[in-house]
């Protein structure tokens, strides 16, 4: 697999782990700076809304890309990567790495919105890539759907696998967070894998709507290339 056919795909994995380095080396978490404070969020979007926008507001505004890049512990990020590698790649090989990149970017973001909705006051930070990643989950889901697609081959997977089938896998990812939603388990921002699974099927809904065919995509990215 060349690697320059996914630099987004690791860029994110290598800036996920260079941040996690950094804070094991300096032993203290860059939570509270980079993490979403849903109440600074809303303090800031106040501000924002009255005509003031300050550096302050700017930087608690970016929090919504930088929480993403952020996480408590090896198992947190082994977990998150893992599954960002996997649907992240399968995501860039049928849409292209940098659509991938916004796809990333944009199902975070509105994880973020999502979490501080339901956190209204908190001053709790959040972070990690789960929204993201649950936001690819969602688009791979949404593509599988709508598209005829071919078998999923990225490591680790040992075989191809059926579109539909690891579709089914991530729909049951998402669906085993509500379950631990039910059981009100603390330590996940349940806001956040909505938004990003919900946002991921909004995403390709609107590509598989101006695009029928996996075959009419590609067609139209080979044009703009020429």
């Amino acid at each position: 697999m060349p690697v320059s056919r996914h630099l987004s795909i690791w860029g994110i994995i290598v800036v996920a782990a260079i941040v996690f380095a950094g804070e094991q080396v300096r032993e203290t978490s860059f939570g509270d700076v980079g993490g979403v404070i849903p109440a600074r969020v809303q303090a800031a979007a106040s501000a924002l809304v009255e005509g003031r926008l300050t550096l302050e507001s700017v930087q608690t505004f970016s929090t919504l890309v930088s929480y993403m890049f952020l996480h408590a512990d090896v198992e947190h990020i082994l977990f998150n990567m893992v599954f960002l590698w996997t649907f992240g790649i399968l995501t860039s090989e049928l849409l292209g790495q940098w659509w991938a990149l916004g796809a990333f970017l944009t199902c975070g973001i509105c994880g973020a919105i999502v979490h501080i909705c339901f956190n209204l006051g908190s001053t709790e930070p959040m972070i990690g890539a789960s929204g993201a990643v649950s936001g690819f989950e969602g688009v791979y889901l949404g593509l599988a759907l709508r598209w005829q697609l071919p078998d999923a081959e990225v490591w680790p997977l040992a075989f191809p696998v059926p579109p539909m089938q690891l579709g089914v896998f991530a729909l049951l990812g998402f669906v085993s967070d509500m379950v631990l939603l039910a059981n009100h388990d603390p330590h996940i921002a349940y806001g956040a894998h909505m938004g990003g699974f919900f946002s991921g099927l909004a995403i390709a809904a609107a590509i598989t709507t101006v695009y029928p065919t996996l075959y009419a995509y590609d067609r139209s990215r080979r044009k703009n290339c020429i």
